[in-house]
């Protein structure tokens, strides 16, 4: 089959503005997928409770009308405190969203700075974020709530914010970086905390606090307890978190790193060839050789020994051995391990780091946070306002992860957030109000795309 000759036609192009009769146009209808499924999760009634209110409850915009703004200004593209200022004069849009203004740029900044340093109003974002995950978290599919080899994976992390210049407070230097540390817990594709480390904190203590108010307010909640695997990675591969892990009634599974300790490098080395379980050379990480074991560990200051997960490996041209471990409460006899041990053809050992290797792919969650909303540089010096900041951020991104899981179809329910701007958010439409009631109908010349978001606002109704 030939294919038609396509060319370039030359042709001049002009502009000019459309007639005043003709209906406003946005170029944001597609939020409002997000702004109803935000309804059934009863977020912004979520923020109005959780929220302080302004202290003048009677003038201006509210706390949850600007958490509002800012939610929808960071999904529509926006940057820092100014997310909202594209939606300002944009008619069809507030109207879609509800609103008959967008708050400025100074409004925002305002009320984030109250809640954050009048009212320390972390607790109470991560409070109304925790709700919303736990919504999301109750109407997802088993097969997207279990993703790590049969498991539901929780985990932590934190990231440095680099920042310039001196005014900046809770300042970090972590491997010649420097910047205020963000860290945030997952359930999944779910987030469920975020929070700033203050003077004289670091990641590790931010992350025990969010997986702790996790357990209690989410997981417990929709008893996900048993079916958790916490994969952690070597900052918190010490008795401290460790301990705190195991104290849990419902005995959660674990996979932590523990590259950072001295012991653990100190048995490996030393194990007896014999121990090591040859597992042959894997070109694809250019290795030459590696190797797997089992053995105990324990350090000075633990009350007992734990079961240690050991990994060697030899590079290419290289002649030493590299090692690596992770300890875990797992067993062969755990039905969910056996299971993976047979679908895989796994030994015990390998199955362990095949479901350790989850985590790293997960840390890519943080590109749709720190790249795709621009989080990389916080808008603030204080690291409690920021805290308040990105609280609000994982609000945006569970909306967007909830519209991806719950309304969307195939390939679609994995796209990453810039994508999702592209092809849901990104689409022309007006809007015409009766009563209470917003019908939007969409222009764009992409039958498909429309189509594909009818059918999502079709589940949405039916959540």
């Amino acid at each position: 089959m030939v294919n038609q000759l396509h060319t370039i036609k030359d042709r001049v192009v002009k502009a000019e503005k459309a007639d005043a009769k003709l209906p406003r146009v946005t170029a944001k209808g597609g939020l409002a997928a997000a702004q109803a499924l935000a309804r059934r999760q009863g977020l912004w009634n979520i923020v109005k409770t959780c929220f302080p209110a302004r202290k003048d409850a009677t003038r201006g915009f509210q706390t949850e009308a600007c958490v509002s703004s800012l939610v929808f200004g960071l999904l529509s593209g926006g940057k820092g405190f100014s997310a909202t200022e594209p939606m300002r004069g944009d008619d069809p849009l507030l109207r879609t969203l509800g609103q008959d203004a967008a708050p400025s740029a100074e409004t925002i900044e305002e009320v984030v700075k109250y809640v954050a340093l009048e009212k320390d109003g972390c607790t109470f974002a991560n409070a109304a974020l925790r709700r919303q995950a736990a919504w999301t978290l109750g109407r997802m599919k088993t097969s997207d709530l279990k993703s790590c080899g049969g498991f539901v994976p929780v985990w932590a992390d934190g990231s440095v914010l680099e920042v310039e210049g001196k005014c900046f407070d809770a300042i970090k230097f972590i491997k010649g970086k420097r910047g205020q540390v963000c860290a945030g817990a997952f359930c999944g594709p779910v987030m469920t905390g975020m929070d700033f480390a203050a003077e004289g904190e670091g990641e590790l203590t931010v992350s025990r606090r969010l997986i702790a108010a996790a357990v209690q307010e989410v997981l417990r909640p929709l008893r996900l307890m048993e079916q958790t695997l916490i994969l952690l990675d070597s900052l918190y591969g010490n008795d401290p978190a460790l301990a705190q892990l195991e104290s849990y009634r419902e005995k959660p599974a674990y996979i932590v790193g523990l590259m950072g300790l001295v012991e653990a490098e100190r048995v490996m080395r030393e194990l007896p060839e014999i121990v090591w379980r040859d597992t042959g050379a894997q070109p694809s990480r250019k290795w030459d050789a590696s190797g797997v074991a089992q053995a105990w560990v324990r350090c000075k200051d633990w009350p007992e020994k734990r079961p240690m997960v050991c990994r060697r490996w030899r590079e290419e041209s290289e002649m030493i051995w590299n090692y690596a471990a992770v300890t875990t409460c797992l067993t062969a006899d755990d039905p969910r391990v056996f299971k993976h041990m047979r679908d895989h053809q796994l030994g015990f050992e390998e199955t362990i780091w095949d479901l350790y290797s989850h985590k790293q792919a997960m840390e890519n969650q943080w590109k749709e946070l720190l790249s795709d909303m621009r989080l990389h540089h916080p808008p603030c010096a204080k690291a409690k306002v920021n805290a308040v900041f990105y609280a609000i951020a994982g609000l945006a991104y569970n909306l967007a992860v909830g519209l991806k899981k719950l309304a969307l179809e195939c390939a679609s329910r994995c796209m990453r957030l810039w994508r999702l701007r592209r092809e849901v958010f990104d689409l022309a439409a007006c809007a015409a109000h009766h009563g209470r009631q917003v019908v939007v109908r969409f222009l764009d010349a992409r039958d498909y795309l429309i189509d594909q978001l009818l059918a999502a606002m079709g589940r949405i109704a039916r959540l």
